[in-house]
């Protein structure tokens, strides 16, 4: 079996594109921890940290900055605003015309509506820096700034938000897999060697079988549901050179948004108490000081933070498969490319078929990709664990990387191989 892997790694190598991916990824990597390592004008080391010290929303929000939250670099907000934007035009998509005719453009129409969200993450990426500071400010962690240092610590956090979605979009365009997702994957990954440390030296060998067998049934089980798929056999009417019918499938994926919606639902999770945090600290008067806090209590617990994780993920789950997912589009092409389903009339009865297909598969997919994201948790929160390695969201963002790392590199090797007998 170690031979057979190795023969795979070797054959992948040789692929020159999957080198010039892998070196180009690498290359990314060390410009990110570069990045996470330079300290932003104006705010203490230690103050993010301990602004968000002993808090489940910490965790959150720093998985979607890239795991750089704490830090207090230039890297601080990462990629929060740039995915705040991406969440808010998906939301926005079925609902204002214009984009979803761009939306309905192809390529180009998907070019233009990824403008708009750079353009959004901008004023997202200003707006969440002035707030970080008054939330520091307010909780007396910093220093008070003048206008010039004020306006050069936004200037900073927002110049390095921006270089982070631009290396995700370089990463989507010349790495390996989704750059965003690529680079949440590496700040998850960057925190594995402390957890494991800390976990396995305060834990006696009966409670390590039982933490290392849970974790690798939890990696077995996201795999197993990942990569799950039901094919629907098409026809083609249109005879072949041999005789007889042409037959391909349409693959479903259990899961066809992937670990999109764990990622959106994170960031709208996170949001409210952001804004809470940052009027708390503004002092307005009783009233607000009031509701910010009852908010701030509210969503800090972690029966309702679990909740929320497991209504959001599902529901944007549906909201991906009925945006993403074009029905008559795929019914169209098969029509006119003499491709039916047995037993379904073409055209709209095919894409009707398709959408029950699509909508009970993601019933299924997105309940199980719910139910994993907060199973750690819930298991803390019961004490049937004592410590849990990553998060459940956590999780899902790294295999979910991991697997879509691999079927690229998978596709390139086959397209490789293919190339020599043409």
């Amino acid at each position: 079996m170690l031979k057979n892997i190795l023969n795979t790694i070797r054959l992948y190598w040789r692929t020159e594109e999957i080198r010039k991916k892998v070196f180009f990824s690498l290359l990314v990597l060390i410009v990110f921890r570069v990045l996470a390592s330079i300290p932003v004008v104006g705010i203490p080391a230690k103050a993010l940290s301990q602004l968000f010290a002993g808090s489940n929303f910490g965790d959150l929000l720093s998985t979607i900055s890239g795991g750089v939250l704490e830090t207090a670099s230039i890297a601080a907000i990462g990629l929060t605003p740039y995915i705040n934007a991406s969440v808010t035009i998906q939301l926005l998509t079925p609902v204002i015309p214009k984009l979803e005719e761009l939306r309905k453009e192809g390529s180009n129409g998907r070019r233009i509506i990824s403008l708009y969200t750079r353009l959004l993450t901008v004023p997202l990426a200003i707006l969440q820096s002035f707030i970080i500071y008054s939330t520091l400010r307010g909780f007396n962690l910093m220093p008070v700034l003048d206008s010039m240092e004020l306006l050069a610590m936004s200037a900073t956090l927002t110049a390095g938000s921006i270089v982070i979605m631009w290396l995700g979009e370089l990463l989507s365009e010349s790495g390996l897999g989704n750059g965003s997702s690529f680079l949440i994957f590496l700040g998850i990954l960057a925190g594995i060697p402390g957890a494991l440390t800390g976990n396995l030296k305060f834990m006696d060998p009966t409670q390590k079988i039982i933490f290392v067998l849970l974790n690798l049934a939890l990696v077995a089980v996201v795999v197993l549901i990942s990569e799950a798929e039901r094919r629907i056999k098409v026809q083609y009417s249109r005879r072949v050179r041999t005789g007889g019918s042409a037959e391909s499938f349409i693959p479903l994926k259990l899961t066809q948004s992937g670990v999109m919606p764990v990622i959106f639902a994170i960031s709208l999770l996170s949001f409210p108490e952001l804004i809470g945090r940052f009027l708390l600290s503004r002092n307005i008067n009783d009233t607000v000081n009031l509701y910010s806090t009852n908010v701030i209590n509210f969503l800090s617990n972690p029966y309702v933070q679990n909740i929320g994780m497991f209504l959001l993920i599902i529901s944007f789950s549906f909201f991906y498969v009925t945006v993403v997912f074009n029905t008559k589009e795929i019914a169209e092409n098969l029509q006119k490319n003499g491709g039916f389903i047995q037993g379904i009339r073409p055209g709209s009865s095919t894409a009707k078929y398709l959408r029950s297909i699509s909508f009970r598969l993601t019933a299924v997919g997105a309940t199980i990709l719910a139910l994993l994201s907060v199973l750690p948790n819930v298991l803390l929160s019961f004490g049937l664990i004592s410590q849990a390695l990553i998060t459940g969201t956590g999780l899902l963002i790294v295999i979910g990387v991991v697997l879509d790392m691999r079927r690229q590199v998978r596709s390139m090797a086959v397209v490789k191989d293919y190339g020599r007998y043409i």
